[in-house]
């Protein structure tokens, strides 16, 4: 790979590329400041870890302590 090419690195990040085609790309990437971080952005991207689904229209949770409980509580361990 002797230019820049996104549907490469896309085919990299996907696993699409044979053994020779990933060392073509390893290799330009380690020349390419660029496209490496390109990969690093289209990793980053697709990880699952950094999407919180929320679902819609659903209530808040409201955690609602009494100040008698909360008093209680604390005074077990004040002893």
């Amino acid at each position: 790979m002797s230019v820049c090419s996104f549907s490469r690195l896309l085919q990299l990040v996907d696993k699409q590329l044979d053994l020779d085609g990933q060392l073509e790309v390893y290799g330009h990437l380690e020349r390419c400041d660029i496209c490496r971080d390109a990969v690093y952005q289209l990793l980053r991207d697709r990880d699952k870890a950094l999407f919180i689904y929320r679902a819609y229209r659903a209530e808040p949770y409201n955690v609602r302590h009494h100040i008698d409980e909360a008093a209680g509580s604390l005074g077990v361990y004040a002893r």
